[in-house]
């Protein structure tokens, strides 16, 4: 035994040894050390200007700073491929990411530098299109290299992408529509109630404050897409005092300078209303919850048209993750959705053979995986109702480019490169696709660039949540807007045509499935649902007092943030109940002697509002006591009850074999017959007469007679005996005979 456990010993000690943890995280310094700081890029790229070349002879300049060791010494190159523009997307994709693309051409443009002490080396050089071997039009690729001078070993590398495209020169145009969202959270629970105070924060320094700034600097061509809700919140937080999780604040001023702002900056701008609180409409049709989908499409329009003040229309919807699959399209034509916004990658073409190195067909040709070219923005989605959606697709790479993270030192200038060569590759690829030529680029087009309709592409974030660089988005769309190939648009302008290539049928996969609202989270919103139904008509006038409340539990936003989301529907729950509990049966405990006879039921109506309800009596011990109806059931008609006032029910029952402590259920219904709170139950204490109980009565009763039969009698007998005997007229009266003397007593 002691020799095993010796060994366990070593053998557990090997495992917690170094070698024993390959492949796990590194072990955190020992306590008191720092960390060791992330090592600085070797190589950052500030600068490549003009980022579209229009002139051959016109120099570009690159500028960056080398990194390293002070002292080193290190070179810088660009490398290049001459007369090589890139065929396809798929080519430049396969170029950044290393996979079978290099290029083939390099020229040393700083030679053998030592850096600064301080471990660094500015650079600032220029070459020109004719260096880089660059003929014609087109998309070229770029790289800037820095080695060690004395080893040639590559520190860093920087590959990016030169557009050239000369003036006078005719290149197809390419028609492009950018949708941004403004969406947030919910930030309420019940109408009331605030869950938090990170509203505030983000209107004024955060990621909010951020898409003002952004909404501000944009002109005409972006198509903005707004949640009511937030709007809603925004307003709520502006108004007056607000309930933080039970603490009273004060309204927020910056709020309501926010919401004009925001008014203000889309005056004359294409703005779309999202479905209240942006709903997970794939997770609720999937569920049962139809009715709640439709529901957040209508109350989204409406509300942003009241709240921005101009007809705002909500017939565009823009899923999130811009997934959805055929019963949630169904739902959304049927709900007057006319057009859908979707990820290209949901629709994808039907030539999808560059992912398997076949060859597809376009227009009867052949054409290689290489030569494929991007598919036009919008297609035909055919549904159950009578109108078919027109899919509006937008394009994952520019979407990717246009949601991305630009805080980086220079990252900004690289997307904005990466963007404008994607656009122009799309109008390349038509250029190439007209003069029948797959596989090169670099041809004009003449004479048949007119004859074509422009290709529509769309750039939208990938998540509804981003967090926007405002300078970034507006240099971006500055420069997309100067494009020559380049013409803004909004979504509205974009309709499905016969051309183009085609679309095969709506992908949904089983990972889009498991990111949707789990079925038990969603269960809790339909038992909450139905709760709100029986609290908005069992008034008089019915109320949706908690609608918009169990429309915010259904916002996508809670995809990732589940525990939160029980938070809120806790708190919409508890608000739901106060208000039910407001309408009560009171539970005092009743009698009631006898066989049969009635129980009095009392329902107390403390709302603000008359109601209108149904009182349900059955039995809760049958064998002591049943109700005195057909069906055993006692049920009320349709009642109504006073704002402030009680209403007192009588109940026929009957009393069972020796009766005793029994109860009674009592259920509230509204009109539609649904349960209205809780049953109650009241407890009512029942006597019947059987057996000795009859003996004893009856025996009560014969005494009770006899009592009353001597009673008379006797008084029968005092008229009988006089007090003087009868008088024969003989004498005077004082001597009659018979007569009984009464006692005499002196009067003091």
């Amino acid at each position: 035994m002691i020799r095993k456990a010796a060994l366990l010993t070593l053998l557990t000690a090997l495992l917690a040894s170094p070698a024993g943890m390959a492949g796990t995280a590194a072990a955190a310094p020992p306590p008191g050390r720092v960390a060791a700081a992330a090592p600085a890029d070797p190589l950052l790229v500030s600068e490549i200007t003009p980022e579209v070349v229009r002139v051959a002879t016109a120099p570009i300049t690159v500028s960056g700073t080398v990194s390293g060791t002070a002292g080193s010494s290190v070179r810088v190159a660009v490398r290049y491929s001459r007369d090589r523009p890139f065929a396809s997307r798929a080519e430049m994709a396969a170029y950044l990411s290393e996979q079978g693309y290099a290029t083939t051409n390099w020229n040393t443009r700083v030679q053998a530098t030592a850096l600064d002490q301080s471990g660094k080396l500015p650079f600032r050089f220029t070459v020109t299109p004719g260096e880089l071997g660059m003929p014609r039009p087109g998309v070229y690729p770029f790289e800037i290299e820095v080695t060690d001078a004395a080893t040639g070993q590559r520190l860093g590398i920087e590959r990016t992408f030169l557009t050239y495209a000369p003036k006078g020169e005719q290149i197809p145009k390419v028609k492009l529509a950018v949708a941004l969202p403004i969406v947030d959270r919910p930030h309420r629970a019940d109408d009331a109630t605030f869950m938090d105070d990170d509203l505030s924060a983000s209107l004024t320094s955060g990621r909010l404050a951020s898409l003002l700034q952004t909404a501000q600097d944009t002109g005409d061509g972006v198509t903005w897409f707004v949640d009511p809700a937030l709007l809603d919140d925004v307003r709520v937080l502006s108004s007056g005092t607000r309930s933080v999780r039970g603490t009273r604040k004060n309204a927020d001023p910056a709020a309501g300078q926010w919401l004009n702002g925001l008014r203000s900056a889309l005056t004359d701008k294409t703005v779309v209303a999202t479905a209240y609180a942006d709903p997970d409409v794939a997770a609720l049709v999937h569920h049962g919850l139809d009715k709640q989908a439709a529901a957040s499409i209508q109350r989204g329009a409406t509300l942003a048209t009241e709240l921005l003040g101009r007809e705002i229309h909500g017939t565009t919807a823009w899923p999130a993750g811009g997934k959805l699959d055929r019963d949630a399209v169904d739902e959304l034509a049927m709900s007057g959705v006319t057009s859908v916004l979707l990820s290209g990658d949901a629709l994808p073409p039907r030539a999808a053979a560059q992912n398997t190195g076949q060859d597809a067909t376009q227009n009867g040709q052949v054409v290689p995986p290489s030569a494929q070219t991007t598919p036009d923005a919008a297609a035909r989605l055919d549904t159950v109702a009578d109108n078919p959606l027109t899919a509006l697709l937008a394009d994952p790479t520019l979407s990717e480019v246009l949601g991305g993270n630009v805080s980086g030192p220079g990252a900004a200038m690289l997307a904005r490169q990466r963007f404008l060569a994607e656009t122009a590759m799309i109008a390349f690829e038509q250029q190439t696709q007209q003069n029948g030529q797959f596989g090169q680029t670099g041809q004009t087009g003449q004479g048949t660039t007119a004859k074509r309709a422009s290709r529509t592409v769309i750039a939208a974030p990938e998540s509804h949540l981003w967090t926007p660089d405002p300078a970034f988005v507006s240099s971006l769309l500055q420069a997309a807007s100067s494009a020559p190939w380049l013409r803004m648009t909004s979504l509205d302008s974009i309709k499905h045509g016969r051309a183009g290539v085609p679309r095969a049928d709506i992908t949904y996969s089983e990972h889009d499935r498991q990111a949707e609202l789990s079925r038990s989270y969603l269960a809790t919103v339909r038992k909450l649902e139905r709760k709100a139904d029986a609290v908005a008509t069992v008034t008089e006038e019915h109320t949706d007092v908690f609608h918009t409340a169990i429309l915010r539990l259904a916002s996508a936003s809670w995809r990732s943030d589940g525990k939160r989301a029980l938070s809120f529907a806790g708190q919409v729950r508890k608000a739901i109940d106060e208000r039910i509990d407001d309408v009560s049966v009171l539970d005092t405990p009743r009698a009631v002697a006898g066989s049969n006879g009635q129980v009095p039921v009392s329902v107390a109506n403390n709302l603000d509002k008359d109601i209108e309800i149904k009182i349900r009596v059955t039995s809760g011990n049958k064998a002591r006591l049943a109700i005195d109806w057909d069906t055993g059931v006692y049920t009320t008609p349709t009642t109504k009850i006073l704002a402030g006032r009680s209403q007192l029910v009588n109940v026929p029952v009957i009393v069972r074999n020796e009766g005793g402590d029994a109860s009674i259920v009592v259920q509230l219904l509204t009109d539609g017959d649904e349960k209205y709170g809780s049953a109650v139950r009241v407890v009512v204490r029942a006597t019947g007469y059987t057996g000795i109980a009859l003996v004893i009565v009856g025996a009560a009763v014969v005494i009770m007679l006899a009592a009353v039969v001597m009673r008379i009698l006797r008084r029968r007998s005092r008229k009988a005996f006089p007090f003087e005997g009868p008088n024969d007229g003989e004498g005077p009266p004082g001597d009659r005979q018979g007569a009984v003397p009464a006692e005499r007593t002196q009067s003091p």
